[in-house]
């Protein structure tokens, strides 16, 4: 009676391993495969992340916004308004200089240049013609954001 339930266990416990790690799929056994692909589409800019290595991290101190920076964003514009200025700053400003945000209600999207240089503001003339309102404001307090 021991002997039949210690191999019937056994047996369970290879089932169990088998179905967990897979094997089983074939035959329409299987746990349901972990996956969030809606995290990919939430991504802004993935490709302005670069990693660094230990030793590029002691040669290179972080980054501290100075004091001639100041921030600025857009009202809202629509998806070809957005389109556009996409093009425009993808072509002649660096990808870290600005971020094409959605609003918080999903009612368009706001440009934001978050850490503007004098040689960038410079260059406002330029990217004022492209938006919609031609006009950008400072950016709000991070308070006032919540």
């Amino acid at each position: 009676m021991v002997r039949t339930l210690v191999w019937l266990l056994l047996l369970l416990n290879a089932l169990y391993w088998s179905w967990a790690q897979g094997w089983l799929l074939p035959y329409g056994l299987g746990p349901a495969p972990q996956r969030e692909p809606q995290r990919l589409t939430q991504q802004i800019r993935p490709e302005a992340i670069t990693l660094l290595s230990l030793d590029e991290v002691k040669r290179e101190p972080l980054r501290e916004p100075s004091d001639d920076t100041v921030c600025l964003q857009s009202g809202t514009m629509d998806a070809a308004q957005a389109e556009a200025v996409r093009r425009l700053l993808q072509t002649s400003w660096s990808p870290e200089s600005w971020l094409l945000m959605e609003q918080s209600d999903g009612q368009g999207l706001r440009l934001r240049l978050p850490a503007l240089n004098p040689a960038q503001q410079a260059r406002l003339p330029e990217l004022s013609a492209v938006l919609p309102s031609g006009a950008l404001e400072s950016c709000p307090e991070p308070e006032a954001e919540r």
